[in-house]
């Protein structure tokens, strides 16, 4: 059986064709084979910083917002505010513009935040300010965890050698800085947020996700498709409903 199994493995080898050339030239010769270098999609900081509003016409006025489809995922768009009750004043009179995470400061390191600025927040927050509040938070959220600090390896050690006593009574370095940033951010909603009813919530309400700047309804809807779907089709799609 095993003299079987070995001939039927040779036949199969024997028919197996070589690999086909998919790159050629327009003569027909075959180009090299060296890997092909794929370049990468260019950051939001060699862009415009400042992502706008969709016009009435459904256009963009910034480079940035003419590639970013007016949505969810859109910097300025203006979402229903899940930190306060449903049916309150506040659900109904406030929108809450989302800063996402910007992976390319810190890597996974420490959760920082994109200063794309949103045009939607003009004027109640400056592009001045905003990249303030941004800088300031970036700055102290990297230095609660920087892993390579003294402080945090000394923390490090020190929890381990209580029993993680030292973490439970809140004396490591990261939970004092991590508490600044919070109390900072309280107090500018007290100094210059509710000058304009702009209210920044707090990170841990985000699980650190995403910076959520609290505003008044700018009363901005959703932009209608250029191109609305056929009848009795899912949009997007060429399927029927019935199918």
């Amino acid at each position: 059986m095993a003299a079987a199994f070995a001939g039927s493995a040779a036949r199969e080898t024997e028919n197996l064709r070589p690999p086909e050339a998919v790159h050629l030239t327009q003569n027909g010769t075959r180009q090299n084979d060296r890997p092909r270098h794929a370049q990468s999609q260019t950051s939001l900081h060699s862009q415009s910083q400042i992502a706008s509003v969709p016009s009435h016409t459904g256009q963009p006025h910034a480079d940035v917002a003419e590639e970013l489809a007016w949505g969810p995922a859109h910097p300025c768009f203006p979402h229903i505010n899940p930190h306060v009750p449903i049916g309150s004043r506040e659900h109904m009179t406030t929108r809450v513009i989302r800063i996402r995470r910007d992976w390319m400061i810190k890597g996974d390191l420490a959760p920082t935040f994109s200063n794309l600025y949103p045009e939607i927040l003009d004027p109640l927050l400056s592009e001045q300010e905003f990249r303030r509040v941004i800088s300031t938070v970036n700055d102290g959220i990297v230095k609660a965890f920087d892993p390579f600090s003294f402080r945090n390896w000394f923390d490090g050690a020190l929890g381990l050698l209580t029993g993680w006593v030292w973490d439970d009574i809140n004396a490591p370095a990261t939970k004092s800085q991590l508490q600044h940033v919070e109390a900072w951010l309280e107090t500018w909603n007290r100094e210059v947020g509710a000058k304009d009813g702009v209210h920044i919530w707090s990170l841990r309400r985000t699980a650190y996700m995403s910076l959520d700047i609290q505003i008044p309804d700018p009363k901005v809807g959703v932009v209608p498709s250029e191109a609305p779907s056929a009848p009795n089709t899912r949009p997007s799609t060429g399927i029927g409903a019935g199918s």
